[in-house]
């Protein structure tokens, strides 16, 4: 009788640590899971160590009908202490609790999935005694290559020819599993892709200590990222593939991942889990190392034409630099109200002025609290320059050379610029000339454009015709273009020109976004106050920076200034479709 339960014991505990094998069609591996076997009710972890408990008590006979071999001693690299209680603490989590805390809601085939994947940790993690996230140091790992390596380094290989005496480790996140484990592909970091074959019972190195390879699937899940030593083989269908010797198990992946061939379709979920959007979209990906790779153009560019790289306040007691809501918050220590920076203008003119350098720039967040869009995002990035003795046609010039040299390290092609006044597109477009008319006029051409009238807020003349420009113009710029000449009194902190009507300003177009504008500044102390004050008196600030002003005062040289848009310039260049594509982790409304 005793033998007879305890024989029932061990088949209840093999069967329910018993893999979930996977659907597999043309279209790809699918995360949903076809179970093997049944897993004995609802999964706690607490039951599981106790079945596993009853197992190891018997664990010659266990290993011996599995055709496993013993777990390695706890001196084993990766060895974790048995189950006490003090040394694990994941016992007091199942799979309802650990999904309402990794994710905002799962459906029963998660948790059933999740369920599963903790099954297969615990596995791992008490009866073959392997951390499942251990520590690897920089030097273990310095024998790991690309994936890529390895196909282009034995491209010549026939079908069915193996290198047993050539040895490579690589890495990589799971992609797929198929013929119950025998079969699993990895993908490393650079998005390379390799099949691994696990020969059917031949024993492999795990943790230290032989497994038999048939049962793989047992511990790996789509998702995990694996390290595995082997021999280069050519299938007879022609694969380049790794025959495992060795296997690590670098992180045990718990939750599900999205449709290995369609991969996230909700854009809303791509933007709020980004770091799932990484793994599983390679454009996602590839738009976002352009977008380092584009910040060191920016910075070698920079630094070889002599500028300097400064930092200036985020918070601050004020705000100016640009016409914008900014967003409020309060010191506890200062006791007042703080905001964040709009922009960086006027810190850096006031470090040109001081003497600093003659040439500075600070590539930094600026915040806006404003409507959001495919152009608009509340947190942006921007690159703001400054250079004494310098005009705005020494920026226009320096915008096409930055255009043109991070085009060539993105390997993206650009058409050469043109230049026409803002008064010019105006006419070619809307068919009026902005000059002749009035104030009045230019409210009825966006009336009839249907812009509504008690949304214009700047109701200047620069600021109707820089409306009329946005609603009925912009959209249309499809060419790179410099656009020249904008109105004055549009932007108080350049220069004007010598009709007193145009500012010595412009905006530059690429893909049909504004990303860079830049000026020959206003010096005279005098004439920038009285701008500033009118601008005050018209509702358009309602902060003075007398720091600012106390600056100017004691005489800033010559200047003109740039700032670029790092996103959009980035949306421009790659294509992208959204402001919110080419940012890491984009602002969204949060989910509770």
């Amino acid at each position: 009788m005793v033998a007879a339960a305890l024989a029932l014991q061990l088949v209840s505990c093999v069967a329910c640590l018993s893999v979930c094998g996977y659907r597999s069609s043309r279209k790809g591996v699918s995360a949903a899971f076809t179970a093997k076997s049944v897993i004995c009710g609802p999964f706690t972890p607490c039951d599981a160590s106790k079945r596993l408990d009853h197992a190891r008590s018997s664990s010659t006979q266990l290993y011996a009908s599995a055709s496993v071999s013993p777990a390695p001693s706890a001196s084993a690299e990766h060895a974790v202490p048995p189950p006490d209680g003090s040394a694990d603490d994941d016992g007091d989590y199942d799979a309802e609790a650990l999904a309402d805390a990794f994710t905002h809601g799962a459906s029963a085939p998660m948790l059933r999935q999740i369920s599963s994947r903790l099954t297969k940790m615990h596995v791992v993690k008490h009866d073959l005694r392997v951390d499942p996230y251990p520590e690897v140091s920089e030097e273990s790992a310095s024998t790991v290559v690309d994936v890529g390596r390895i196909a282009t380094a034995h491209g010549n290989l026939r079908e069915g020819e193996e290198l047993e005496s050539t040895k490579y480790r690589v890495r990589g996140r799971i992609k797929s599993i198929r013929f119950d484990g025998l079969f699993v592909v990895i993908e490393d970091v650079n998005g390379d892709g390799l099949q691994v074959m696990f020969r059917r019972n031949q024993d492999i190195a795990v943790g230290g200590a032989p497994f038999n390879a048939t049962r793989v699937g047992d511990i790996l899940d789509i998702g995990d990222i694996i390290l595995i030593e082997g021999h280069p083989k050519r299938t007879t269908t022609g694969e380049m593939t790794l025959v495992a010797h060795s296997m690590e198990v670098l992180a045990k992946c718990l939750l599900p991942m999205p449709d290995g061939f369609h991969g996230l379709r909700d854009v809303d979920t791509r933007q709020r889990l980004r770091h799932l959007d990484i793994m599983t979209c390679q454009d996602s990906k590839h738009i976002l190392l352009q977008r380092s790779q584009m910040v060191w153009l920016l910075r070698q560019f920079l630094h070889d034409r002599g500028y300097i790289e400064v930092e200036t306040p985020i918070l601050y007691h004020g705000y100016s630099g640009a016409q914008a809501t900014p967003f409020v918050t309060r010191s506890e220590a200062l006791d007042q109200k703080l905001y964040l920076r709009i922009a960086p203008e006027l810190f850096l003119k006031r470090l040109v002025t001081g003497g600093l350098a003659d040439r500075v720039f600070e590539i930094g967040k600026c915040f806006r609290n404003e409507g959001t869009s495919t152009h608009h995002s509340p947190e942006f990035t921007m690159l703001e320059l400054y250079q004494q003795m310098g005009d705005v046609g020494d920026m226009i010039r320096l915008t096409e050379e930055i255009v043109a040299t991070i085009a060539t390290g993105l390997r993206v092609a650009v058409p050469k610029f043109t230049t026409k006044s803002m008064s010019e597109l105006i006419e070619e477009h809307v068919g009026i000339k902005v000059e002749e008319c009035s104030k009045e006029q230019l409210r009825n051409a966006l009336v009839e454009r249907g812009v509504n009238g008690s949304e214009l807020h700047d109701t200047t003349w620069g600021g109707l015709v820089c409306d009329l420009f946005k609603h009925a113009v912009e959209d249309k710029i499809r060419d790179p273009t410099h656009v020249i000449a904008l109105p004055a009194d549009s932007s108080p902190l350049a220069a004007v020109d010598s009709d007193g009507v145009h500012g010595r300003v412009f905006e530059s177009y690429l893909g049909g976004l504004e990303f860079a504008h830049g000026c020959t500044e206003e010096c005279d102390p005098v004439k920038l106050l009285r701008k500033l004050d009118r601008c005050r008196e018209e509702g358009l600030s309602n902060s003075r920076d007398t720091e600012f002003l106390n600056a100017m005062a004691y005489g800033m040289p010559p200047t003109a200034g740039l700032g670029i848009g790092i996103d959009r310039l980035l949306m421009a260049l790659t294509g992208a479709g959204s402001i919110k594509q080419t940012q890491t982790f984009p602002l969204l409304k949060n989910v509770e």
